[in-house]
């Protein structure tokens, strides 16, 4: 089966990792995954990507078209690619109401086949037929357990200094860092905080078992891979009420679900500090939702057969 994704370049790490790792997932089951890259973003970006992706499939056919993020979505609806999914990642419906009406529009008038979203909270809020849940799921040989000190000794940061890893940029209003600043300034103790940024999958692996705890203070997410990717190395783990969060953390007892509220976050950290990292589980955790990236595969190869199997009797 060949299957294209379209997407949008990223300037530095060109595909979304997570978008590259299920597409290399997907690869590893047999299938041909190919890319088109959306490169420029606005309106004339996006227009000018409706001909470049015709142009670009007058070489090869493919068997399905799958595109990530809405913009995606429609510069495929528009270049009239059938049988089209589309994948939504959570700022695209959670955001904004206007965003999601838009969607229903498109979706409808162009018959998506199907939309994959992340989470039920995402599926309640589009209320549209032919939603699929299926969370990213995480790739395991990427993301694993290692020895704090090991991980601290390759990174040079200081071993007796207490490290939150922040999930993303400081400068990100969706990751609302003043939240987690000034639940920061309440704890017990002095405390670092190192945001996410520029890091490549290696990197990130190292600062996910290097640090004391991931806090994530967003306000909002669908089924946030950050979150995923700690659990998969067994960090502790403190964030706010998001997305699925509440059902990834299940009742491992040593992760985190807080509200809105500095006193209450502040008060999750400074339990979370005097936990030893090999108590948690949130790797087996994990596991047990099927949440490696080859369970995941499976269930978007099975979607795809659906879709082949209706687009052959037509």
């Amino acid at each position: 089966m060949k299957v294209l994704f379209i997407c949008r370049q990223k300037t530095k790490t060109n595909i979304s990792p997570f978008v590259k790792s299920q597409a290399l997932s997907l690869q590893n089951e047999g299938l041909t995954v190919d890319f088109f890259l959306i490169k420029k973003s606005g309106v004339f970006g996006y227009l000018r990507s409706i001909f470049e992706l015709n142009s670009f499939t007058k070489k090869k056919d493919y068997d399905i078209y799958h595109a990530h993020y809405s913009f995606s979505g429609y510069v495929a609806s528009f270049a009239r690619k059938k049988p089209l999914i589309v994948s939504l990642l959570g700022t695209d419906v959670i955001q904004s109401s206007f965003s999601r009406l838009i969607l229903r529009i498109i979706s409808n008038i162009f018959h998506w086949k199907h939309i994959i979203v992340k989470s039920d909270e995402m599926k309640n809020l589009l209320k549209i037929n032919k939603i699929e849940v299926v969370p990213n799921g995480v790739d395991f040989n990427t993301f694993y357990p290692i020895n704090k000190k090991k991980a601290r000794l390759i990174l040079n940061w200081d071993l007796n200094e207490k490290i939150i890893l922040f999930n993303g940029s400081k400068s990100n209003p969706i990751k609302n860092y003043k939240l987690a600043y000034n639940a920061r300034n309440l704890c017990d103790q002095k405390i670092k905080i190192v945001e996410i940024k520029n890091l490549n999958q290696e990197e990130l692996n190292l600062y996910y078992n290097a640090c004391d705890l991931f806090l994530s203070t967003s306000h909002w997410e669908g089924s946030p891979n950050t979150i995923k990717e700690a659990m998969a190395c067994n960090t502790n783990i403190v964030s706010t009420n998001v997305g699925d969060v509440n059902y990834l953390f299940g009742k491992e007892k040593y992760n985190h679900v807080c509200p809105f509220d500095p006193g209450i976050i502040s008060s999750a950290i400074n339990q979370s500090l005097i936990v030893k990292k090999d108590s948690n589980e949130g790797r087996q955790r994990l596991i047990q939702l099927s949440l490696q990236s080859t369970d995941v595969a499976r269930k978007i190869i099975n979607l795809y057969q659906k879709l082949w199997k209706e687009k052959s009797k037509v």
